[in-house]
């Protein structure tokens, strides 16, 4: 997943497949209710981009039909169904951020004032 954020602007994308541009302001003035809609929308975009029926989807993900339904429709899903969704969309990707170690860019005066305060020894400080 690339992201790039210009000026309050955040454009992810996951091999050029997804693409969602918002604006920071735009996406927090959304409810948890309206984001767990958007997400369900793409989830039916996905699945009908792999030409799969809300049963085939089910069946594949160890879910029922109705539990898809009811996820394209914008209701509360967990993480697990997100992710044995995505598993059988090819679109596990699409997590990828979340899994990903930051590592923070430190400058050389940092990285020199860190190893000055590394501890030379066991037992106690004085």
């Amino acid at each position: 997943m690339r992201t790039i954020n210009r000026s309050k602007t955040l454009i992810l994308g996951v091999n050029d497949h997804f693409i969602v541009h918002l604006s920071m302001k735009k996406l927090y003035s959304n409810s948890n209710k309206e984001l767990v809609r958007m997400w369900g929308e793409k989830l039916k975009e996905y699945r009908l981009e792999e030409n799969l029926s809300q049963s085939g989807l089910a069946e594949k993900a160890g879910m029922g039909r109705n539990s898809i339904a009811e996820i394209e429709k914008g209701r509360n899903f967990s993480v697990g169904s997100l992710i044995a969704i995505l598993r059988v969309l090819n679109r596990l990707e699409s997590l990828e951020h979340f899994f990903k170690k930051r590592t923070p860019e430190l400058s050389p005066m940092e990285i020199f004032e860190r190893e000055q305060n590394k501890r030379k020894r066991g037992g106690y400080k004085k």
